[in-house]
């Protein structure tokens, strides 16, 4: 056997585990790499999902709630409204003594 042979010999002993790891390598590399692709593909489409519902709730919001004028608008009249009932309450019993009064002198004078 000469040199040559040997070395040859060593190489060719060397090269099948080394091709045996480096497809283990790449068999274990395609297995993760198509499990982290689906795992993305799976996490765009609950993203997409949440984005549309996320959309929907925004325009849902816009339509059915009232904006911050109209509730001041709304707020201000109804402030309006129950001021002006306060001063009616107010001058009820001055107004029930005045009937009274009308009555009492009504039914003094026949």
């Amino acid at each position: 056997m000469s040199l040559a042979d040997v070395t040859l010999e060593t190489v060719l002993s060397l090269a099948g585990p080394m091709i045996a790891a480096a497809g283990f390598v790449s068999g274990v590399w395609y297995r993760m790499e198509s499990k982290v692709e689906s795992v993305r593909k799976e996490g765009a489409a609950a993203v997409h999902v949440v984005q549309k519902e996320l959309s929907e709730f925004k325009l849902k919001v816009a339509e059915e709630y009232a904006s911050w004028e109209t509730v001041k608008s709304i707020e201000t009249r109804l402030t309006e409204r129950m001021d002006s009932l306060s001063e009616n309450v107010m001058r009820m019993p001055d107004l029930i003594v005045d009937r009274i009064f009308k009555m009492v002198n009504m039914s003094a004078g026949k």
